[in-house]
This record gives structure tokens, sequence and C-alpha cells, in this order.
């Protein structure tokens, strides 16, 4: 999910964007894009969702040793990440200081970096790698970035308050949550063109695109509900109510993905459209990744941690702290000690 930090009503929370792609995760906490195969065991984790104590660092954790390992500073108020789908490279929108950075996965440096729209909220990456989508909240607009160059794009049109970016795996689609609307705003791709928004519920903070295709979910985070939209067609479905306000989607299933929400992490059955019961994560869930394999996921927590979650044994394996108030996390492929 996504934190408030210049926007009223606030929520403790920072949305992670979600790429869908076959070896995708996210997290949102809101935003991001995450690209991972069994052996990319490394999460990136946004730690700067608070204006108060903004921060400007992302932390690492190694998810095999559950270590944290030394954070990369990025920029101020580091809020979505997104990974290139070869995944060398993690995306970090900086929200604070309007750029994004580019993370180097191999060196852990910070190899660029280039201005985009205003208070950058939400970051994602087509599946041919060649384009990543910056969704600015302060000034109602998305910044195609041109890559590997960075290149910054004609700033794109959508509605008020966008927080988050899902790319569907075919990379023809672009959808982008408009927090002050209500509404979900598509992109066609490659044109860049935008078009009209679909109304879902009040104050959507993530938007989640299942494996396949075929179905998009957006976390509604004020009516505690999760709308579905049919895809290629854009036609929402009834929403499904969610115990706990959501705050952000992920999985890697066409049939179940999981929801983050007050203290706990909710499995919603695609094909029933029914979520279960909760798991217990022990503090306020702000998003999540689920991790290659699809049996555990990492939850940015509210008490500065990331938690570890079984999620065929509904339990808490660990908990790692990465300080600040974690606001997004990725999975990223291995490398080096930094």
């Amino acid at each position: 999910m996504r934190a408030t930090d210049s926007r009223a009503p606030v929520f403790p929370s920072v949305l992670a964007l979600a790429l869908s792609l076959p070896l995708g995760l996210l997290a949102g906490c809101t935003s991001g894009s995450a690209v991972a195969s069994v052996t990319t065991p490394t999460a990136y984790v946004a730690t700067g969702a608070n204006v108060a104590n903004p921060g400007n660092t992302v932390a690492v954790v190694d998810t095999v040793t559950a270590r944290a390992q030394k954070p990369i500073t990025t920029g101020t108020l580091p809020t979505a990440l997104a990974v290139t789908p070869g995944g060398n490279d993690v995306l970090v929108a900086n929200k604070g200081v309007d750029t994004v950075s580019e993370i180097d996965v191999a060196s852990g440096a910070v190899t660029g970096q280039v201005t985009v729209g205003l208070e950058p909220d939400a970051i994602a990456v087509t599946p041919n790698g060649d384009v990543a989508l910056v969704a600015n909240f302060g000034d109602n607009t998305v910044t195609p970035l041109t890559l590997p160059s960075l290149r910054v794009g004609r700033p794109i049109a959508v509605g008020r308050q966008p927080v988050a970016i899902a790319v569907s795996p075919s990379g023809s689609l672009a959808l982008v949550s408009n927090y002050q609307d209500g509404t979900v705003t598509p992109i066609s791709l490659p044109s860049l063109v935008a078009g009209a928004p679909v109304g879902v519920g009040l104050e959507p903070v993530d938007v989640f695109i299942a494996a396949g295709g075929t179905t998009a979910l957006v976390a509604n985070f004020q009516t505690s509900t999760v709308t579905p939209i049919s895809l290629p067609g854009l036609v929402p479905a009834p929403a499904i109510g969610i115990a706990e306000n959501p705050t952000g989607i992920a999985g890697l299933s066409a049939t179940t993905v999981y929801v983050s929400g007050g203290d706990g992490v909710i499995p919603l059955d695609l094909l029933t459209r029914q979520p279960g019961p909760a798991i217990d994560v022990g503090t306020t869930a702000e998003g999540l990744a689920v991790a290659p394999g699809g049996s555990t996921a990492w939850v940015c927590g509210g008490d500065g941690t990331l938690v570890h979650v079984d999620l065929v044994a509904r339990s808490v394996i660990g908990r790692v702290a990465v300080g600040n108030l974690p606001s997004a996390v990725v999975i990223a492929a291995g490398r080096s000690s930094y």
C-alpha cells in the first residue's frame, strides 16, 4: 500500500505498485513491480514513508538468511520501487525530491537519477524492460522513462492523486489508480495514450493484475473493499468486502492473491471471489511481496520491520528490523555482498 504524507485523510503507509509478470511479485506496500526467480533472494524496502521523518534510504534484506544488509541512500522520501525484468536494476521513486534513482543490483550502487513529475509515488516497468512508468501524485500525471537510458518522455495526464500502477503481462496495458477520484485510468501501451477512467471504490491505494492478465484488482482503502476489473474490457465487478482497510495486493497465481491490511494478510480466492481468514502479522501490514514459489510473503510492518509470513502454515516465520516506516517491498535478483 502507500502511505500518505501530503494528502488527507492520513493513514500510515505508502503504496507500492505492482507489475504483474510471470515471475512477478509485489509489494506493494503500493508501489512497485517485482521480478524474481527461486534463486533471487534479495528484498528491497522503501523506508521513507513519513514526511515528518522522511528518511532517504532503501533497506536491503537477504531473504535466505533473513538479515538486513547495508542500506542504500537514494533520495528523500523513497516511496515506491520496481525491478527491471532482467533483475539487474531496482528503480526507486523519491517522492520528497521528485526523482527516480536506479540501483545496480550487483553492486548496490546508485548508477543513475532523473527528475520526473511532482511527488512521484508509484513506478512500474513494462515486461520487455523498455519503459518505466512513474505516477506523480502531486501533478496528476504519469511520466514515461525510456530504459536503460532513463530518458524522460512527455507526461500523461491521468486522474487526481495517482498512487499505484500495474502493467499487464502482455505489456499492452497499464492501469493507474487515482486516490482522490476513486477511479482507475487505463493507458494503452506502447502508444502511451490514456483512456477513460473506470470507477472503483473510495481511496484506491493499490492496483494489481493477476497472473494470466484477465483480472485486475483494486484495493479501496476507505471502503475496505477490493474491486475486480475484467480485462481487456475494463468492466468492474461488484466489490469484495475485506475485513480491514486494504493497503496492497500481491500474488503469483491466477487463482489466489493476498491482500495486506489491518494487522494481517488476507487470502482472496479469485474463482469464488471470497476472502479467507486473515493471517495475523502482529503489526499493521502496509504492503507485501510474495516470494518466489508463492508459499511465503514479506510484509512491510508498521513497527519498522519486514515480516516473513508462511502463507501455507498461516504463521509468522520471523521479522527483520529495517527501521523508519517501511512502505514498499520488492524482491530482486541475487547480488554480491555490498
